[in-house]
């Protein structure tokens, strides 16, 4: 399970200097298809519910959170029935 401090490091904005176009790699981990497949692995660990957030940073358009979130910015949120 991943706790807070962990998710805050991995939720951290990545400040880069260079305004070149995104890399392929970092394309894929931009994805929604990314975001879905690390929501179902923190789904697997033993989370109830799972939010995938939208952001305005183009460098970590998705975000995934461990809670349920009311706004506009969900973009979607898996729970267990």
């Amino acid at each position: 399970m991943i706790n807070k401090l962990t998710q805050t490091r991995i939720m951290a904005m990545i400040a880069l200097h260079d305004h070149s176009p995104l890399s392929a790699k970092r394309r894929t981990l931009c994805s929604r298809e990314n975001a879905q497949r690390v929501a179902a692995r923190m789904m697997d660990d033993g989370l109830d519910c799972v939010s995938i957030l939208r952001t305005s940073n183009p460098l970590q358009p998705l975000r995934v959170v461990a809670e349920s979130v009311d706004g506009p910015e969900v973009e979607l949120e898996m729970r267990l029935a």
